[in-house]
């Protein structure tokens, strides 16, 4: 499957920000042994299947990367994006979970320090990491200076005057 996110970096530069997104991303495959250690497997930096030109849908290309200081409405415009989208999957896990009517303390009371391989939990976990801001595939934002799936970080930065941020779109495969 695919994801587009939206990746907050502060730089110098369109291409110093294109670069460090890239350069992590792939340290991040690189520093373990096998990329199913990670929750994605690969990736194209510059959106991908989502960059709007045809020949770039399968190659990296930085000029899809939004500067802040450049243009502050997209900028804006396409975190809030990310935000609603990632909403609408927490919604999608929460009525998923509330159909199934379980009863956690049923659950807890039954575990016997095995696994059960049931998934009857999986959008209530989902959820929780939502909450708690793991970086995964329902995330659709990152800012990878903070280390946060959290806007907020980045968003105090730019109010104390600090307008180097950019958003690289970025196509996980995971």
């Amino acid at each position: 499957m695919h994801v587009l996110q939206h990746i907050a970096v502060q730089a110098d530069s369109n291409d110093e920000a294109f670069r460090t997104v890239k350069d992590s991303l792939e340290s991040e495959l690189g520093a373990y042994e096998s990329p199913t250690n990670s929750w994605f497997d690969w990736f194209v930096a510059g959106g991908g299947r989502w960059n709007p030109n045809p020949d770039s849908q399968y190659a990296d290309d930085l000029t899809t990367t939004v500067s802040y200081d450049e243009a502050p409405d997209k900028y804006r415009a396409t975190i809030e994006e990310s935000i609603n989208s990632r909403m609408e999957e927490f919604n999608g896990y929460r009525k998923s979970f509330e159909e199934k009517n379980i009863d956690i303390n049923a659950k807890l009371d039954n575990y016997k320090g095995v696994m059960n391989y049931d998934f009857e939990l999986y959008p209530l976990k989902k959820m929780i990491d939502m909450i708690q801001g793991t970086w995964d595939f329902n995330s659709y934002f990152y800012d990878m200076t903070s280390a946060s799936t959290n806007p907020d970080h980045m968003y105090k930065s730019i109010d104390l005057g600090n307008k180097n941020w950019y958003l690289v779109p970025v196509d996980f495969h995971f």
